[in-house]
């Protein structure tokens, strides 16, 4: 029998006062035991339910903190045609109520001092999360649990109807409403064709959108929102055997579906440069040029990291000496990887300078490429990037979870275990990484990053009609 929000109030008085578990007593030390441990490991223990659910567990008792991280692996990768956006969607409507909990998900978390409470979704997976003092553990659980298992019974038309306006909304921010939103979305859209799952935004089509039924609805989340669909991930100040009792409690009574197939088509690099311009009412103009690289985690997706800080990871780099610098044709430029299941994305972003023509910082910006895919980086240059990319890594497993749900502790060995099916995978990544050479370097650059297979987005500051009539200036 589910534990009901009355038994549930009880509860937070009875394990507010619960002592925290004792820490094991320290054993002694061996050899191997001494030896320098792999700041980059992180410990942990991975099994399943009888009913499909993955669970990972992380123990740090420093501090009294719990992180509960729940990914469901669905996201655009997954959406049907003409449900764009749903994936999205569910991120909203996982907070609209479920069956026991009613409405107070936020409110029972917020009374006990939770942090970090929040989702977000990918192009392959929607997770959800938040961070409880260690003696409210069991509350987080149950929450997380009833919403896997009775959000369909607290769903209301009406309730549809207020997240969806709430999405549609976003995505007017976000897009169409927002500086260089725009000339995002058509990066996208150009990208990739219409019919492959990654075109468009993660957000979804205003058409998909306004389409999606109560019964297309309740399809999706029984779709997708299984237990065998889902991995749960605790990490932080838990007594492993208690934290087990109470994921068989609130979890394994969820009833048993079959998984989905996950689309693996992958998708080929461009083998044409595509360009388009877009108007917007911005005050500078923007090149972006964008590129379709191998998939998350693979050998060259690993370089294609390296290569993004050696470019544009600080004001020392090539691009930012080379055009904002010196050549004084762009205020600033980045370059990022976004690595997904399908394919990745590698995108550099140059903001121009005022005054210059954007075509005058695209061929600057073309030259700096190829100089690089022809010269590549110093020794110097490649260790500064390793020791950047290892540093941020470092740093942000000093967290539990972190920001998205896919960083810190908890994120970080969701994300190993969502794409490599092994969430003890980061030392091997740091270690290719680490392996990466000048040689690697180039050739990636020459066989992905060309300006002639590139996506080019110009964005054009929109001008604005001349005042007429009376009253207008002279």
């Amino acid at each position: 029998m589910r534990t009901l929000p009355l038994a549930i109030a009880s509860l937070l008085i009875a394990t507010q006062l619960r002592a925290a578990p004792a820490a094991a007593p320290p054993t002694a030390a061996t050899p191997a035991a001494s030896a320098k441990p792999n700041p980059f490991d992180v410990p942990f223990e991975k099994y399943s339910l009888p009913n499909g659910l993955e669970v990972i567990l992380h123990r740090d008792p420093s501090l009294p903190l719990v992180a509960v991280n729940v990914w469901y692996h669905v996201g655009p990768s997954s959406e049907p045609k003409g449900r764009s956006g749903f994936a999205h969607l569910f991120e909203h409507l996982m907070f609209e109520g479920s069956k026991h909990v009613g409405h107070e998900f936020d409110h029972l978390l917020e009374s006990v001092g939770a942090t970090n409470v929040n989702g977000t979704t990918s192009w392959d997976r929607t997770n959800y999360f938040e961070t409880v003092p260690r003696q409210n553990l069991e509350l987080a659980l149950w929450l997380e649990s009833d919403r896997m298992g009775f959000l369909l019974d607290a769903l209301t038309p009406e309730r549809l109807e207020v997240q969806r306006d709430v999405v549609k909304n976003e995505r007017r921010q976000r897009y169409e409403n927002s500086p260089y939103g725009a000339s995002e979305l058509a990066m996208y859209e150009s990208l990739f064709a219409p019919d492959h799952p990654y075109h468009g935004a993660v957000i979804g089509s205003m058409e998909d959108l306004s389409h999606a039924s109560m019964d297309d609805v309740k399809a999706f989340f029984r779709a997708f929102y299984a237990p065998s669909n889902a991995t749960l991930a605790i990490a932080g100040d838990f007594d492993p055997a208690v934290a087990k009792g109470w994921v068989e409690r609130y979890f394994a009574t969820l009833p048993t579906a079959t998984r989905p197939s996950t689309r693996m088509s992958l998708t080929p690099p461009l083998t044409a440069s595509v360009r388009k311009n877009v108007e917007e009412p911005v005050q500078l103009a923007r090149v972006a040029l964008g590129w379709l690289t191998p998939p998350a985690y693979s050998p060259d997706d690993t370089i294609l990291d390296v290569v993004a800080t050696l470019l544009a990871g600080g004001k020392a780099t090539p691009l930012y000496q080379n055009l904002v610098v010196k050549q004084k044709v762009a205020s600033d430029v980045s370059a990022a990887l976004d690595s997904n299941r399908l394919t990745s994305m590698f995108e550099i972003d140059t903001t121009v300078a005022a005054g210059t023509p954007p075509k005058n910082a695209e061929e600057a910006l073309n030259k700096a490429l190829v100089a690089f895919a022809t010269k590549g980086p110093t020794a110097a240059e490649l260790d500064r990037a390793k020791r950047q990319i290892r540093l941020h890594v470092l740093t942000d497993l000093q967290r539990l979870d972190g920001d998205g749900g896919e960083s810190g502790r908890a994120g970080t060995l969701q994300r190993m275990n969502e794409y490599l099916g092994d969430p003890g995978k980061l030392p091997t990544y740091i270690e290719r990484m680490n392996a990466v050479t000048a040689e690697d370097v180039k050739r990636v650059s020459r066989q992905y990053l060309s300006p002639g297979t590139a996506v080019v987005i110009t964005t054009l500051p929109k001008q604005e009609p001349a005042a007429t009539g009376p009253g207008s200036a002279p």
